[in-house]
């Protein structure tokens, strides 16, 4: 069977929030973030502005530039309502962010729909929340992520097969490849790899030796369409969690602890609302470097009780040795169980 993969993203997510509750803002240069930008309007990016920049430089390129506080609560509770609908369609999804995320319609929409199907997803999103995003659909998970960034804002493309995919972007610079970064990329352009056709006379051993076996292995697969990772969806709640990849990365002890009360706050909600009890915690850590840690803690019995699951995963997240600035933090909520077995576990002890 024919896989159908779609990358959703919403388009300046936080900046089109904001403009939604002040219309007036509308086709105004504006960023959120009070020091540093982590949303750019894209009236603001036609100056050259863009995430991950001081808010100060930003107002040097656009004297006019808007600046607004960010408002996680409120982003959040969008990104919930969004998360809802998905979840109407299918469950099998991935949320990578709070503004996008990877939906596997194979076995659900019909090869010939792919584009209908893009469209009402699309309206869907806009009659929901006033606010527009892209849509990529491919084969993969690769080439949805770069389909869904071809034709922003409000923009849909599609991929139909490995050799659409190599036409479209042999002549695009390598940086459309996931995982090519800002120091990676200037590395491959002092070994004369500028566009991803350059790569195509490299063996995989060749980029592996010169580059490490991720990146080599990365590089190699990416420019030829392969992927095999599967979209990550819960088929059955064993466990609940959340993930927050950062465009700016925390540096920070008190940046660290703000994030983790903001996730950990969230996902409690979640386990609040499906009324089910948790017997592990875990925390994972990603670094700038791509190191991923995770750290896990079984606990005795299972329990909703919010102070002792905050303490327990606080342990875990200063158990870790912050080597580096920290591009993704997330934590779980594992070995779950409903209401039902907590009771019968309870009337077991008691027999006893």
């Amino acid at each position: 069977m024919e896989r159908i993969i779609m990358h959703y993203d919403m388009d300046a997510f936080y900046a089109s929030i904001e403009i939604n509750r002040n219309p007036k803002l509308k086709n105004k240069p504006l960023v959120v973030g009070e020091n540093i930008v982590t949303t750019a309007s894209y009236e603001a990016r036609k100056y050259g502005i863009h995430s991950a920049m001081k808010v100060s430089d930003a107002k040097l390129l656009c004297p006019k530039l808007i600046a607004i506080p960010v408002d996680k609560k409120e982003y959040i509770r969008i990104s919930n309502e969004i998360h809802n609908l998905i979840l109407k369609i299918t469950n099998k999804v991935e949320f990578i962010a709070t503004d996008e995320g990877y939906i596997d319609l194979t076995g659900i929409v019909k090869p010939e729909n792919k584009k209908q199907f893009a469209l009402k997803f699309k309206e869907r999103i806009k009659e929901l929340t006033n606010l527009t995003c892209s849509v990529g659909i491919g084969f993969n998970k690769l080439s949805a992520k770069i389909a869904s960034d071809i034709n922003k804002p409000f923009g849909i493309y599609i991929f139909e097969n490995e050799k659409d995919f190599i036409e479209y972007i042999s002549d695009k610079k390598i940086k459309i490849i996931p995982g090519v970064g800002k120091k990676f990329f200037e590395i491959l352009k002092h070994d004369k790899i500028f566009l991803a056709k350059d790569v195509f006379k490299y063996s995989l051993d060749y980029l592996v030796k010169k580059y490490g076996k991720s990146r080599g292995e990365n590089l190699y697969c990416s420019v030829r369409g392969i992927n095999h990772d599967e979209v990550e969806y819960e088929r059955e709640i064993h466990s609940i969690g959340n993930e927050e990849t950062y465009s700016i990365p925390l540096q920070t002890t008190s940046e660290l602890e703000r994030e983790f009360n903001s996730l950990f706050e969230y996902t409690y909600q979640r386990l609040l609302k499906n009324n089910i009890f948790s017997q592990s915690v875990t925390v994972k850590i990603r670094y700038s470097s791509f190191k991923t840690y995770t750290k896990s803690k079984k606990l005795k019995f299972a329990t909703k009780d919010k102070d002792f699951l905050y303490n327990e995963m606080l342990e875990l997240l200063n158990s870790f040795e912050l080597e580096d600035e920290i591009r993704l933090l997330g934590i779980y909520f594992g070995d779950i169980k409903r209401n039902t077995l907590i009771q019968l576990s309870i009337n077991e002890s008691l027999k006893k």
